[in-house]
This record gives C-alpha cells, structure tokens and sequence, in this order.
C-alpha cells in the first residue's frame, strides 16, 4: 500500500482528498496547510508520494515547497490545484514534478495520475541505481573502457583507460579517438586496428579481443588486448572500446614457454624443443619433392664423470660443470645449428649441414676437445669431465625425429662400451640393439617363469682324480638340446638390472638340489654359486641365512665365488662381508684369477680358500710359454697364501698333466665332465656310475 501525503489550505478539500484516497487503498500519512511544515514533516515522514496544492497558507507557496523538498530528497511530486495559467506551471516546471491533477477531479483521473507518478519516481530510482553500479563497475574495472559516437568523439572514459592512455581526463575528454587510439599488431601477420576506417565502416569489427600495440605519446608502447563492439541505446549508434594492459599475461606467457620448452639449467632447448624442430627439419626436408634433400646430422653427448663431481664436490659443481660445457658446445654449433641439453649432462646437437661427413666429425672431435678441457670451479681448484659421441645422419630413410634420437642413444652406448670417442650409427646397429631389447624382454620372462636352471660342473682333485665339489652355472634352455650361451644373455642381465633377481634364483635353486642331494645321501661336497658385484651386499647374508634354514643346509654346503673386480670394489666393506661369510662356514674363491688388477697386499688381507685360474692361460698351456710362467706364478702365490688354486678349462690330457707337474691342486672343464643337471648327477650316483672322466681315469 502506497503512503500519500496531503499538501492543501483548504481544510474540507484535504479530508475530501483523503477519503477518496483511502478509498482508493492508498494510506494517507498526515496532511499540511502551510508550505513550511508540509516541508518539515515530508523530510520527516518520507512518503511514497505527495499530493501538493500550489496555493498554500503562509509566506511559502507549493512550488516553493517543492522545491525545498527535492532538493533534499529524491520523492515523487503531484501538483493538485486550480491554477493553470502558463506563468506557473513555467514556476512548477523548476522542481520537476510526476504529474498535475487540475480541480476539481474525479477520482480515476487522480488514481491514474498517482500510479504513473509512483511507476515513473521507481523506474528512475531503478535507473539510477544502475547507473551508480554501473559507474562504480568503470571506476574498478582492470581494463580500460572509451565510449566514442560515430564521430569519434570521447564521450567516456573510465579511470583506467586515463591512466593506459597517459593523459589527463580533461585532456583526454578534448580530443578525437583517432588521436589517442593509435594501434600496430603484437604479431606481425596481424591485422593493424583502424580507429577512422572503423568509424567510415571501412574496417569490419573484430570477433574477439585482438592484440596490438598501443602507441602512446612520450611513454613506451604498450601491448594490449582490444575490444570493440558497437552500441545502440535508441539513438545514434556509439563504440566502446576497451583496453587490456597485457604486459604480466606476455611475461607470464614467455615464462611458460621457457619451462615448457626450455632447459632450466642451461637455458637451451629441452628435448621436447629439440624434437619439434629436428621434426620441422625433416618435414622440410620431405617437403622438396625432386630436389636432393641437404643433409643433416644429429650428434648425441653423452658427459660422463658427472657423478664423482657430485660426490666429491656437491650438485652445484656437477651443475656449473654441465652448464659450462654446454658453453663451449655451443661456442663451436653455427647460428644455424640447435644445441639441446636432454638433461642429466646428456646434449643434443643438430647440425643443420651434415653433407661432409669428415667435416662433420672434424667438428664433433673439437667439441670434445673442449669438453674435456679443464672447468675451473674455484680459484685453486679445476674438474674435469669425458664424453662419448653417437651420430646419425640424415634424412636417409628418418620420419620420426625420435627415432634418429633414439638411433644417436644407440651409437652413444655403443662408443662407451667399445671405449671409442664417437660412433656413427648404422641400420646393423640398430638391429643388435634391437634384439637386445627383445632378449631382455625374454630373459626377464624367464627369470620368472623360473626358465633358467643351474648345471653343475665338477672340480676335480688333480692328484685323486675324485669330484670334490661342483661349480652351479647358469643354462638357459630352448628345447631338450639347445641353450641359449651365457655370453648372450648374462652380460645383457648385468647391464639391464636383472642380474639380482637372476642371482637369486640361482641361490635358490642350488639350495633346493642340495636338499635333494641330502636326501639321497649324496653328500660330502659344497656347490659353488657365482656371486656378482650387485649382489654382494649385505642384503646377501640374511638371504643366505635364509635360504639355508628354509631348506635344512649346512653353510659347508654353499661356496661363493667372487671376481677379482668384486674383490677390490670397496675393499674395506666388501672384507667384512667376507669375513662374515668365513666365519659362518662358507667357503669362498675368487673366480678368473689373473684378469683382473688385485692387489698383492690386499690378496692377502681376504679370508679365501680358493683362487681360479682362469681358462685364458690354460687355453694354450704349454711348456716355456708365457702362459705356464703365469698359471705357475699363480699357484705358487696361491700356495704361499695357504690357498687351493683351480685350473678352469682343462680339456686335454696334456693341459692336465703339466697343471699336475705344476702342483696345482685342482682342475675343472669338459675333459673331466661337462656341466650337467641335478637329475644326471642323482642318477649316476644311484646306479653307482660314474660320471664322466672324473671317475673313469
């Protein structure tokens, strides 16, 4: 319900107005005869409406009232009066009133002048409003808003687009937008944005926010996003523009792209990059169909040293030794070569001119003449570093950009295990490194799938000729008569990781045939397992402990053999593991005596029982060759140490005989018995055969 307030002289007309009021369900609040306290009490009351007759008591007419009355607050105003000669309503006009109503009148005529009179008084409070919001929404807004009509006069412009513009409002306010709306595109396939061309509709609207470069005067330029769209409020059409500063979104974009595509300690290319534009060269190359493609080639640097920096020096001297080496690499790449850092000290070059091959490796020969430079890490202290070199040339027959990548890795671990400075990848390496992936892939099935089974060999006694013990080795089997060579597949499980896990089955199922052979009263040796260097831990101690009371050995039971290398690898951690294995029963050997760099002193120090001499000196054993002054040499050290020495590869009787003439106390190899399985050695021992020459000489 509406609240009326009267406004009238005349007191009979006042309660007739505010009864047809009332009837009209309106609410009349009060009602005034002297224009003075009809002001005090409206500002006081604050109705929805005032009725307001012109010709009041006192010194202050309506007209005057309502004048006092709106300028202090926004209240709807109906004149309600006899008068209507120009002279005063030109006087009402001044205070701008919702309606007039002349008297007499009847009661539709003023309950249609009210109702217009309250929509009207709230649409323009809701206008208002908006206007208020929409006014604080320009003031706070982050970009910068013009409203220019088809002339391109500023007819707006909000306090951020003051401050992109860097003028003053007033200044700003004074000139045209062509002026001061001065653009040139961020990219320069882009098309410019024309102020004036817009203006003329020479120059269609852009679909959605365009970057440019906003021109300003005495002050940098200033990239942008700009928006524009056309508005027409009823009459003529008006342009707002707006104005995104995009200088944080653009640094914020190139620090993106610099992680995504850059290496964070060199600052080169990463390998995403460097595969996006060896792709982009190959596409290229691809491209020029009936022209003889140019020749490329990729060079993959592998640094190699980086790991004892770090350990000696800290990560940081391992990172200034890599980020100085991609300096010097760099220094020698030509403007149109790409240098990559794949990370971990690992570098790829793409030299965009591989069509002299010589040239090419003159060029990767000083690379690494400066890699393996001196790299200065304080004053008084320098490291250095080594590298190995893989190249492919291309395009030959490439599509994929990993692929030649992949085909520099190869050439790369092919240079490191033949110990050469570079390799130039060919297709027959590519297959071996191919199968090699395919034989670990089945090397590690059959390590699970328990494929591979231990063959025992005999060590013999040289003066007896008896089996004292036996050497478990490793057989891979692919049917009844054929085996896949342990020179094959072992190498590939040491440098793949399997060689623990294959190790372990070893160990297991020796001990599982011991337990056989106990059962069967076959007893009275030891089984010896190859122990590698990855496996001598003391992860081995607790295993064997194990595995020996799992299956109700004795440690007599279980020999360990160890290399040389194995022996001297942390010599102090590696002797106490030994001791350990001493002190609980086993007996130990160190296979392959005499290839490795032992030392005597240290040879002394290591609770052995065995030393093997190894297959290369027995080989050719003949008497006044260099072979035999070794194998004697050997056994004689062995002897003084109070050690039993072994001769591996014994196969004839001559290399037998002159071992026997030499005092060596025991022999092993296909002239006594081939390797042969557990079920072959239960039965001959069952049935009372013998097994091979050992027991028939």
């Amino acid at each position: 319900m509406s609240r009326v307030f009267i406004v009238e002289d005349e007191v009979l007309v006042a309660r007739d107005i505010k009864s047809r009021l009332e009837k009209l369900g309106y609410q009349v609040i009060g009602t005034a005869a002297r224009g003075d306290d009809a002001v005090t009490r409206v500002l006081s009351e604050r109705p929805d409406l005032i009725l307001m007759d012109i010709n009041l008591k006192g010194d202050m007419d309506g007209i005057e009232a309502a004048d006092r009355i709106r300028a202090e607050a926004d209240l709807p105003i109906i004149f309600c009066t006899a008068y209507s000669n120009d002279e005063t309503l030109a006087r009402a006009k001044v205070t701008v009133p919702y309606g007039y109503v002349l008297k007499p009148f009847d009661n539709r005529e003023l309950e249609i002048t009210i109702e217009i009179a309250l929509h009207k008084h709230q649409m323009e409070v809701a206008l208002k409003a908006a206007g208020i919001r929409l006014e604080a929404t320009l003031q706070n807004l982050d970009d910068g808003v013009l409203t220019i009509d088809e002339t391109g006069v500023i007819l707006l412009a909000n306090p951020m687009a003051v401050q992109l513009l860097g003028l003053s409002k007033d200044m700003l306010m004074s000139l045209n937008a062509e002026a001061v709306l001065r653009f040139e595109p961020l990219n320069a396939t882009d098309t410019t944005i024309d102020i004036a061309a817009l203006l003329q509709g020479q120059m269609a609207l852009p679909v959605s926010f365009d970057r440019q470069v906003l021109l300003r005067q005495d002050q940098d330029p200033l990239p942008v996003a700009v928006g524009l769209n056309w508005f027409s409020p009823g009459g003529s059409p008006l342009l707002v523009i707006s104005l995104r500063d995009l200088t944080t979104q653009i640094a914020q974009e190139v620090q993106l792209v610099k992680t995504a595509f850059y290496d964070d300690l060199t600052s080169l290319p990463n390998r995403q990059l460097f595969l996006d534009r060896l792709t982009t060269r190959l596409i290229s190359t691809r491209a020029n169909d009936g022209l003889d493609p140019t020749p490329f080639a990729v060079v993959i640097i592998s640094v190699e040293g980086l790991d004892v920096i770090n350990q000696a020096l800290g990560f940081s001297a391992g990172d200034h030794a890599i980020v100085d080496v991609a300096r010097r690499i760099q220094k020698i790449a030509r403007p149109d070569d790409t240098l990559s850092h794949l990370g971990g000290g690992r570098f790829a070059l793409l030299l965009s001119d591989g069509g002299d091959p010589g040239l090419t490796l003159e060029a990767v020969e000083k690379a690494q003449i400066s890699i393996h430079a001196n790299i200065e890490w304080t004053l008084d202290a320098t490291v250095t570093v080594d590298s190995y070199c893989g190249l492919v040339f291309g395009p030959g027959e490439y599509v994929a950009a990993n692929d030649m990548v992949r085909d520099g890795e190869t050439a790369v671990g092919r240079a490191k295990s033949e110990g050469l400075a570079a390799v130039v990848f060919d297709v027959a390496m590519y297959e071996k490194a191919k199968a090699m992936l395919l034989m670990r892939s089945k090397l590690k099935d059959a390590i699970d799938q328990r494929v591979l089974l231990p063959y025992f060999q005999p060590i013999v006694d040289l003066k007896t000729l008896k089996i004292i013990s036996f050497e478990a080795l490793v057989r891979w089997p692919l049917s009844d008569d054929v085996f896949i060579p342990p020179d094959d597949f072992i190498p590939l499980a040491e440098k793949s990781g399997l060689v623990l896990l294959l190790g372990d089955l070893m160990l297991e199922t020796v001990c599982q045939q011991l337990k056989v052979f106990n059962s069967k009263a076959i007893d009275g040796f030891s089984i010896a397992v190859n122990i590698s260097s990855e496996q001598f831990t003391e992860a081995l101690v607790d295993r064997l402990d194990y595995l020996i009371s799992k299956y109700d050995l004795l440690p007599q039971q279980i020999g360990l053999e160890i290399t040389e290398s194995v022996a001297m690898k942390a010599i102090d951690s590696n002797l106490k593991l030994l001791e350990i294995f001493r002190e609980r029963g086993h007996k130990i050997s160190v296979d392959d005596f005499g290839t490795g760099y032992s030392s005597l002193a240290y040879l002394k120090r290591f609770p052995l029982d065995t030393i093997k001499i190894d297959r290369a000196f027995i080989q050719e054993l003949a008497v006044d060759t260099d072979d035999f002054i070794i194998a004697k040499a050997i056994i004689d050290l062995g002897h003084s140490l109070g050690l039993k020495i072994v001769a591996e590869g014994v196969e004839t009787q001559a290399q037998m005989k002159l071992l026997q003439e030499l005092g060596c106390d025991l022999g092993q190899g296909f002239y006594f018995q081939k390797a042969s399985t557990g079920e072959m050695i239960s039965s001959c021992y069952e049935r009372g055969l013998p097994l091979g020459r050992a027991q028939t000489l």
